[in-house]
């Protein structure tokens, strides 16, 4: 399932498909503060322009990262830069910190401390009490007070503060923060909201869409039954998501269904044991429709008067994407069927409501996470199998030698692998498998090379062609596997190797966002150097791995990466040396630019 990419660019370059999936963990939520609502006259303010300018400072600093170990919470932030946006709304510095942490949940760091902060949120707090008549100031001094005694409550200003809030509390002026904050955003870094592989997602700053969690319910028509086969199962859910670094990691994380009988209810209600964003929801209305069709001549298999709710393991961030669609059909289905599901089994995968398994992203990851776990059965859709050929080329045979990954098809294929009591036919096939994988594991690889392992490696792909790990092992073992990355592979690997360079640069990038003519000065230190240095020996040894389309793309990153590494030339200038870096940057867009619009490209990705 595909769909088409719309993106817009805001100098910010973002490498690689940002693959958290369905179910991974989010940063710690963050809400924009809403800039209109009226907290106080705004335009009854008296501070001249040196005390306005250096209270808004302190409160944009309040919203920024500190070089304390401790961080400022989320809620915090906001309420800082709400009053901030309210006392210099064209701040430049503000903008860029309330742009930053709308797409990305983090901001820029600061050379400072929570006790210099105080000290000068302190100062401004002084500058607008000043005029004891003045109400707009009393009330903005309120709200200051309230900021300043949450962000260093114990600190060496903290005392005169205090003294400050309980003159002004007295007074009627206290600090109201209720409604200021908007919805949580769920932010949608999501291979599964396009094409896997995708080379560059520019992240949207300024008006994109926010998806917010919701509680998702959908009623299905109840039966004749008296009761489910079962009321409760779970099976591992497979998840990926990305590091600091532009690197990905990978994990299993259950999913249970539990059915309970709701008085007074008619039919079935499914729903979530949390809120969810937009695509998990509607992959939900696709599993009750497929469930619809498959039970429609069982009516005694379905029962009336239920609420079936399905529960993370990690019910406490935020979820959503549809390749937990797969996974939620066979656990709902084990319901009505009461079929026990395998302890050692997971899967990815979105499904339409004929039962036909959908490819998604970040597989590669979510296979390497599921083996971590101790997971000895995958599931993935068909149409991500040239992905896991990456893996072997990348990681080597282990990792198939150590689970049994298939490909899916349909649902059917995927009940077949998931139950605990499988055919005769399936269980000797992995069986079959396990003694080879030892055999293996116990003499090294090079005994792939024994004809009489081949042809047990053949018999099984004979009998089950979706045994993707004992056709890739056969392959390997032939010499006759991919020695070149898929085009998603490559753009992947590329990106893993360049995106911490990449962010540093679009940090600084963006705090001229829309300033055409603006150059930044830029200083690099000795570490990120370094990184630049790794960055670019990474990728040169992957070119001979690096699909050949990629060349000029690949050309790119390198250069920007080699430039960052090599810092300013002899006598050239820091404002000539930071546009070197930005024409570099350019140029990767361009490239890049040009493969999203060739077709050769695009329908390798979505092959």
């Amino acid at each position: 399932m595909f769909r088409e990419v719309t993106v817009r660019f805001t100098t910010l370059v973002a490498l690689g498909c940002l693959a958290a999936s369905a179910l991974a963990p989010a940063a710690p939520a963050y809400r924009q503060p809403d800039l209109d609502k009226e907290i106080f006259k705004v335009k009854e303010i008296s501070l001249d322009k040196f005390d306005r300018s250096g209270l808004v400072s302190a409160l944009i600093s309040v919203g920024r990262d500190f070089d304390d170990e401790d961080k400022v919470d989320y809620e915090l932030r906001a309420h800082a830069l709400a009053i901030a946006a309210r006392l210099d709304p064209e701040n430049e510095r503000l903008k860029t910190t309330l742009a930053q942490l709308k797409a990305d949940g983090t901001t820029i760091s600061e050379t400072n401390t929570k006790a210099r902060v105080s000290s000068r949120l302190a100062s401004g707090i002084r500058a607008l009490t000043r005029k004891a008549d003045a109400e707009a100031n009393q009330l903005c001094a309120a709200y200051v007070c309230d900021v300043a005694l949450r962000l260093e409550p114990k600190g060496e200003s903290s005392p005169k503060i205090k003294e400050s809030q309980d003159t002004l509390t007295k007074a009627g002026r206290k600090a109201d923060w209720q409604g200021i904050l908007g919805k949580v955003i769920v932010r949608q870094k999501n291979p599964e909201k396009s094409p896997p592989g995708t080379p560059i997602r520019r992240i949207i700053m300024d008006d994109e869409k926010e998806e917010v969690a919701e509680k998702k319910e959908v009623k299905m028509p109840g039966g004749t039954g008296k009761a489910f086969a079962r009321n409760q199962n779970h099976a591992n859910g497979l998840v990926v998501l990305q590091l600091e670094g532009g690197n990905f990691a990978g994990s299993a994380s259950t999913v249970n269904a539990t059915a309970l009988r709701e008085p007074g209810l008619d039919g079935l209600l499914f729903t979530f044991n949390q809120g969810v964003g937009s695509m998990m929801g509607g992959c939900l209305e696709e599993v009750v429709k497929f469930l619809r069709i498959r039970y429609d001549s069982k009516p005694e298999k379905i029962p009336n008067g239920f609420r079936i709710e399905l529960g993370f393991q990690d019910k406490y961030v935020p979820k959503d994407g549809p390749s937990a669609a797969t996974l939620f059909t066979i656990v709902l289905d084990s319901l009505f069927s009461g079929d026990e599901l395998d302890e050692g089994f997971a899967c990815t995968g979105d499904i339409t409501a004929d039962g036909m398994v959908q490819k998604i992203g970040g597989t590669s990851g979510k296979i390497r996470g599921a083996t971590k776990r101790g997971c000895k059965i995958v599931g993935i859709p068909e149409g991500n199998g040239k992905e896991v050929a990456d893996v072997l080329l990348m990681d080597g045979p282990d990792q198939l030698l150590n689970i049994q990954i298939f490909t899916m098809k349909n649902f059917d294929e995927a009940a077949a692998i998931s139950r605990k009591t499988k055919s005769a036919s399936v269980q000797a096939v992995l069986d079959s498998f396990t003694k080879i994988a030892e055999v293996v594991k116990a003499r090294g690889h090079d005994i792939l090379k024994n004809k009489e392992v081949q042809k047990r490696l053949d018999a099984i792909v004979s009998k089950m062609p979706n045994h993707l790990s004992a056709k890739l092992l056969l392959e390997y073992a032939k010499g006759t596997n991919p020695k070149v990355l898929t085009v998603g592979g490559s753009f992947k690997e590329i990106q893993g190797a360049s995106s911490g360079i990449f962010k540093q640069l679009g940090v600084l990038f963006l705090q001229i966002r829309g300033e055409k003519d603006k150059i930044p000065t830029l200083t690099i230190t000795e570490e990120q150097q370094k990184e630049a240095k790794e960055s670019v020996a990474t990728i040169k040894k992957l070119s001979s791995n690096i699909d050949p389309k990629l060349k000029t793309f690949t050309e790119a990153v390198i250069n920007v990466c080699q430039a960052y590494a090599d810092g300013p030339k002899t006598d050239e200038k820091p404002e000539d040396f930071s546009k070197r870096l930005k024409d570099g940057m350019e140029k990767v867009q361009t490239a890049n630019e040009k493969l999203l619009k060739d077709p050769s490209i695009m329908e390798d990705l979505m092959d």
